[in-house]
C-alpha cells in the first residue's frame, strides 16, 4: 500500500512540474541553446540625384562678387563685408554640394564691385572668363549700377541702352551654345546714396524680360522670389541671409532644368 501510494504522489509531483510552465530539458537534460534573433536587411542608401552640368560662372557686380549690407533691423555701425563666404556663388555651390554629391560641382564666380554693363570691356570680360573656365551655364546679374548713374530726361534711351549690351552677352553666350540665365534686380530701398534712381528697377526688370525672352536668355526673377526684408540698410546689397535666398531661388532653377534624377525634397533651408 505503501509502495502504491508513493508511486501516486511521485506521478502527481510530475504532472505539477509539467503544469508550472518550466522550460523543456533536451536530451541528455541540457537546455538547447537559444535561438539566435534574426538580423534586419539593412536599409538602401539612396543613390543620390545628378546634374546634367558641372561647371557654373555667375557674373555680374557687387552682388555677385558678395558684397553685404547688414539687416535693417541692427543698429550698429555699417561694415560691409565682400568675403566670398557671404557670395550667393559660394552658398550655390554648398547647396549643389550637398544635394548632387555624387559628383563635383563647380560654381566661378566672376563678381566684381562696381562694374557696370556698360563699361568698356565688360563683355570681354565675361568672354574671357567663359574661354578659361568653360562653364555649361551662366548666371548673368547685373546692371545696378548703370541704373544708379542715370541723370536727366533720357531716361528710358539709357535703360535701353543697357539692356542692350546685356543682349550683347546674352546673344554671345546663345552663339557658344552656353545656356544663360538673365536675373532681374531685387527691389531696392529708396532714400539711400546709391538708391536714388530705385524706381526705376522695375522698367529695367520688364525690359530685360522681354530681351531675355527674343534673345534664347533663360529668365530667372529674383525680383518676383525676393524680400524687400533681406535688403540690408544701405537699401541696395541684400543681407547674408539675402544671399542665401538668391542661392536657393538659382539652385531650384538648375534643378527644374537640369536634374537627371530628381528627388522630392526642396533645396531650399528648411
Amino acid at each position: 500500500m505503501v509502495r502504491r501510494e508513493f508511486l501516486i504522489g511521485a506521478a502527481a509531483a510530475l504532472v505539477a512540474a509539467g503544469c508550472g510552465g518550466s522550460p523543456p530539458i533536451g536530451p541528455g537534460g541540457v537546455d538547447p541553446p537559444p535561438q539566435p534573433t534574426p538580423t534586419p536587411s539593412p536599409t538602401p542608401t539612396p543613390t543620390p540625384p545628378t546634374l546634367r552640368i558641372s561647371r557654373i560662372l555667375a557674373f555680374g557686380d557687387s552682388m555677385t562678387s558678395g558684397t553685404t549690407s547688414v539687416p535693417i533691423s541692427t543698429l550698429a555701425a555699417l561694415a560691409l563685408d565682400a568675403g566670398l563666404s557671404s557670395s550667393y556663388p559660394n552658398k550655390l555651390q554648398l547647396l549643389l554640394a550637398a544635394r548632387y554629391s555624387g559628383q563635383t560641382i563647380s560654381v566661378f564666380n566672376g563678381g566684381i564691385a562696381g562694374r557696370k554693363v556698360t563699361d568698356t570691356g565688360e563683355r570681354e570680360r565675361l568672354s574671357r572668363l567663359v574661354r578659361d573656365n568653360s562653364p555649361e551655364l551662366v548666371i548673368l546679374l547685373e546692371g545696378a549700377n548703370d541704373l544708379n548713374n542715370v541723370t536727366g530726361p533720357s531716361t528710358n534711351d539709357y535703360i535701353n541702352f543697357v539692356v542692350g549690351n546685356m543682349e550683347d552677352m546674352v546673344k554671345e553666350m546663345v552663339a557658344r551654345n552656353v545656356p544663360v540665365f538673365v536675373a532681374t534686380l531685387p527691389e531696392q530701398r529708396p532714400g539711400q546714396p546709391n538708391t536714388q534712381n530705385a524706381a526705376l528697377v522695375p522698367r529695367y526688370n520688364s525690359a530685360l524680360r522681354v530681351m531675355a525672352d527674343k534673345k534664347g536668355g533663360i529668365l530667372i526673377d529674383l525680383n518676383a522670389q525676393f524680400p524687400l526684408s533681406l535688403i540690408g540698410q544701405d537699401g541696395l546689397h541684400p543681407t547674408e541671409s539675402g544671399y542665401q535666398k538668391f542661392a536657393e531661388i538659382f539652385a531650384e532653377a538648375i534643378r527644374a532644368r537640369y536634374e537627371s534624377a530628381p528627388a522630392v525634397t526642396s533645396l531650399s533651408s528648411r
